[in-house]
């Protein structure tokens, strides 16, 4: 009887499979490596052309600073002083000479006193514009309750009787000064605005929201129509112009809020009041805790 012949074991390609796999993985390492470099590469020459763009961004605001720094200088001495000139010398002219001049004389005199008083005013808001800006603001708890009311506590009795303190007014994080200045600029213009209204009162609340705290000042005057609130705090821009100043003091706010990180919204309609909200973040007062 025959024996049946054993068939040998069949060959597996296995080895040279994993063979190709590995040389397949270590393809895609290589050519991921070779993707990486050229993404970081490309990368690095993205950041070095935004950092020299960035230097360029901050010389030319040290150069608008300068300029600034020379405008106000020249603001501060060259145009004040002849202006003061002018005022004074038609002052002596009025006081001293009033009996040798015509009334048409006088009354032209009046009219350079008036404009010069009237630009010299504006040379002062520009300035205090200019100052208001120039220093960053420091980062200190302020509590906004005791500074409204010491402002109120300076007002005169009769607008001091006007101003209502809702509540307690939050602190905050930021500069005493600026926020001071930012407080009494809101609250004389509520006084201002609401002067001829029936109902007088500016009232001041505040509110700690999710992510900012909210400060709102509230007057029932004159109010003005919202599509041209943007121009209320653009310098020397009046939406009413026979009440006094020179519409400088919510670009002063406008720009002393935004130093500290923050916004001023406005909400009003003619003949129904105006409010004006600043909204500070609440995560600087965290961080500097």
């Amino acid at each position: 009887m025959k024996k049946r012949a054993t068939s040998a074991p069949e060959k597996t390609d296995l080895p040279r499979k994993s063979t190709l796999a590995a040389r397949g993985v270590a393809a895609g390492v290589i050519t991921t490596g070779i993707k990486k470099a050229g993404l970081e590469a490309g990368l690095n020459e993205q950041i070095i052309a935004l950092e020299a763009e960035l230097a360029l961004y901050r010389e030319a605001l040290r150069n608008s600073r300068e300029d600034m720094q020379a405008f106000a200088y020249s603001v501060s001495h060259d145009l004040k002083a002849p202006l003061r000139a002018i005022e004074g010398f038609s002052r002596i002219l009025m006081e001293d000479f009033s009996g040798e001049l015509s009334e048409e004389a006088r009354r032209f005199l009046k009219h350079i006193v008036s404009n010069a008083e009237t630009l010299s005013g504006q040379i002062e808001d520009l300035l205090k514009y200019y100052r208001a800006g120039k220093n960053p603001p420091a980062r200190i708890p302020v509590d906004l309750d005791s500074v409204c009311r010491e402002i109120v506590s300076t007002l005169p009795p009769d607008e001091a009787t006007r101003v209502e303190i809702i509540g307690t007014l939050p602190t905050v994080n930021g500069d005493p000064v600026q926020l001071r200045e930012v407080l009494a600029q809101l609250i004389s213009n509520g006084l201002k605005f609401s002067s001829k209204a029936e109902n007088k009162k500016v009232e001041i609340s505040g509110a700690v929201e999710k992510s900012a705290t909210r400060v709102s000042v509230r007057d029932h005057g004159i109010g003005f129509d919202p599509k041209h609130g943007t121009k209320l705090f653009q310098v020397f821009q009046k939406l009413h112009t026979d009440f006094p100043g020179n519409g400088i003091g919510l670009a002063i706010v406008k720009r002393l809020v935004q130093a500290h990180g923050g916004c001023v919204q406005a909400d009003a309609a003619p003949d129904k009041g105006a409010t004006f909200a600043v909204i500070l973040p609440n995560q600087q007062l965290a961080a500097a805790q």
